[in-house]
């Protein structure tokens, strides 16, 4: 009889759980939502917990919905200009971790072999930027997404007459709102640094899977 450990890693590693699926998340308004002369925009999603939950719901909110473009996306009848948001890639990578460690929060899962056979790509939340971005062409506009992030994203929506009727909205993770959580999460972060320090070879991938992504975030590096 598997532990429910075992059975909790066992789904994880299932293709069918589709954890590691690295098609691209291009939404778009519904075509009543806007008027006829009113500019519309696609939105790149990457994963990463708080960003990207930010602009669905800014989506949302000002347009009615949000609806996934079918692939392949250049097929699909929407073909307005596409914005995404870029994070540092360490930075969304290690916020891509605390995800992760959500479906094993007590166990370390860094010393079993199976999962770490995935090393560095878990599921979307820890999958590079690059990987989809790359997929779709003639994405426009890229836009740094940091603590600064409804400053920025206020003017753009000025600039491109896009809706935004007050404050922009972020959605905070769950480590921000339980403390137990955070608790939780920081110290597996600990956890890992250290088993990393420990198993070099390791990190060693890790820059290697991440460094394409460095040419998406040097367009936004020196946003203000």
């Amino acid at each position: 009889m598997p532990t429910p450990i075992e059975q909790t890693i066992a789904i994880i590693l299932d293709p069918a759980s589709k954890l590691r699926e690295t098609n691209p998340l291009v939404y778009c308004v519904p075509p009543d939502s806007v008027d006829e002369h009113e500019p519309r925009m696609r939105y790149f999603d990457l994963p990463d917990g708080d960003l990207s939950k930010t602009m669905r719901r800014w989506m949302m909110t000002e347009y009615g919905d949000a609806h996934l473009q079918s692939e392949p996306i250049e097929d699909n009848l929407d073909q307005s200009e596409i914005f995404a948001v870029i994070r540092e890639p360490k930075t969304r990578w290690w916020q891509g971790v605390k995800e992760w460690m959500t479906c094993l929060p007590y166990y370390s899962w860094w010393d079993n072999k199976k999962i770490m056979e995935q090393w560095p790509h878990f599921d979307r939340f820890t999958i590079a930027q690059h990987t989809t971005l790359d997929q779709v062409k003639g994405i426009k506009h890229f836009i740094k997404g940091d603590h600064k992030l409804a400053e920025r994203f206020s003017k753009f929506c000025r600039r491109h007459r896009l809706r935004q009727y007050g404050k922009l909205e972020m959605v905070h993770n769950l480590e921000d709102t339980f403390p137990d959580r955070k608790k939780m999460l920081d110290q597996g972060i600990k956890q890992l640094r250290a088993w990393l320090k420990k198993n070099p070879e390791y990190e060693k991938k890790l820059d290697d899977y991440l460094a394409p992504d460095y040419a998406y975030w040097e367009r936004v590096e020196n946003q203000v």
